[in-house]
């Protein structure tokens, strides 16, 4: 039996999919690096990461990226609201009581 592709060319191994090579990753370190050096006019690379990372605190949306990256990101709370209760053991007025609680949360 013959697989073929699909005709928009997707799927199995692809031209620039994945990880990128560790010397690519590299470069763009160095590059990332000298940047910040010639930005803020400092000799060493860890002078220019304190400086950028002071910047990006004077701005909530940097603090909170730092915060993100070195606490990590805080979890979504889910509140589950599918109880799977049959209505028939309830009331009427139980079941306005409810939706009464219900409208108050949200």
């Amino acid at each position: 039996m013959e697989v073929t592709k699909p005709i928009d060319g997707r799927g199995g191994k692809r031209e620039g999919a994945g990880r990128p090579k560790r010397v690519d990753e590299k470069k763009a370190n160095e590059i990332m690096k000298r940047a910040l050096r010639e930005l803020y006019s400092k000799e060493s690379d860890d002078d220019a990461k304190v400086a950028f990372v002071k910047d990006l605190l004077e701005s909530q949306r940097g603090q909170i990226f730092i915060a993100e990256h070195v606490f990590g990101k805080a979890p979504q709370e889910v509140v589950q609201t599918n109880l799977n209760i049959d209505e028939k053991e309830f009331s009427k007025e139980q079941i306005n009581d409810i939706v009464k609680a219900y409208k108050l949360m949200y």
